[in-house]
């Protein structure tokens, strides 16, 4: 499914990174869509997300999601 968005538009970068975050940390979309760039972090050479939707939760990212969100904060930045 992920890999059928078209990643060539600024557009698909981002949706790529929403549902693959939602996918990989099993966010609700409301926690996904509050997210801010400062909740994506690296500690020990790996990329964690922080969810703050009912709980605050620190995750690690799986490699598929950190490939997602490089590829569209290289975009945004």
């Amino acid at each position: 499914m992920l890999d059928a968005i078209d990643a060539s538009t600024p557009i698909g970068l981002r949706d790529r990174a929403l549902i693959g975050l939602m996918v990989y940390t099993f966010a609700r979309i409301g926690a996904a869509t509050a997210m801010r760039v400062e909740d994506v972090y690296v500690q020990n050479r790996r990329l964690w997300v922080h969810e703050k939707g009912g709980k605050a939760v620190d995750l690690p990212c799986h490699h598929n999601l950190e490939t997602y969100l490089h590829a569209y904060y290289g975009l945004v930045r």
